[in-house]
C-alpha cells in the first residue's frame, strides 16, 4: 500500500491550492504593511528634526579646513543626539565646541559623544560655539558653493542637506 494520495483540489495539510494562495497574499500584504508603518514612523522622527540657517565658511587659500553651522530644532517630543557628520568634499567632519577659560584665551576642542537636542529646544551651531568642522576639504570651497552634508542622529537617523557656503552666516531673523 502506498501513500495517501490526496483528494482532487486538495494540496498540502488538506488546504486547496487556492486557499494557500490566499494565505500567501494575505501574508505579503500583511509584510507590506508593517514595512510601510515602519517607514512612517522612521520619517515622522526625521520630520522632528528641522534644520535652518545653514551655512560653511569657504576655504581660505590652500588651507585645507572649514566650518559648518546651524540651527538644529527638535519639534518631536524625545531627546535625540547629534553624534556626526559627513561630507563627501571632506576626509573628516569633526564636531566642535569652543570654550573660553578663565584667562580669556579662546579653546577649540573635539566633541566625542555627540550634542544633544532636547525636545522642544534648538542647538545652534555657531562661530565662537558649537561647530562642525571639516577637515581635509578636497577641493576650494567658494561662496555660493553648495556643500551636500549628511548629520547623523542617535534617533532620527541621517538627514542629508546641502550647505550654501558664504564668507558670513545668513542675515538675522
Amino acid at each position: 500500500m502506498g501513500a495517501a494520495t490526496p483528494y482532487p483540489g486538495e494540496s498540502m495539510f488538506g488546504l486547496s491550492k487556492l486557499r494557500i494562495v490566499e494565505i500567501g497574499v494575505a501574508l505579503v500584504l500583511t509584510l507590506a504593511a508593517l514595512i510601510l508603518v515602519g517607514l512612517n514612523v522612521w520619517a515622522a522622527e526625521a520630520a522632528a528634526i528641522e534644520i535652518s540657517r545653514a551655512w560653511a565658511r569657504p576655504t581660505l587659500g590652500e588651507t585645507k579646513v572649514s566650518a559648518a553651522y546651524m540651527t538644529i530644532a527638535n519639534k518631536g517630543e524625545s531627546a535625540d543626539r547629534l553624534t556626526g557628520a559627513r561630507t563627501p568634499k571632506a576626509k573628516a567632519v569633526e564636531l566642535h565646541q569652543t570654550t573660553m577659560t578663565a584667562a580669556g584665551v579662546m579653546q577649540m576642542r573635539k566633541v566625542e559623544d555627540g550634542l544633544p537636542v532636547e525636545p522642544g529646544a534648538a542647538l545652534v551651531l555657531a562661530p565662537g560655539g558649537a561647530h562642525l568642522m571639516l577637515l581635509g576639504v578636497e577641493e576650494a570651497l567658494k561662496a555660493g558653493d553648495e556643500l551636500p552634508l549628511t548629520l547623523e542622529f542617535a534617533e532620527a537617523g541621517d538627514i542629508e542637506i546641502k550647505v550654501p557656503v558664504s564668507a558670513a552666516g545668513p542675515a538675522a531673523e
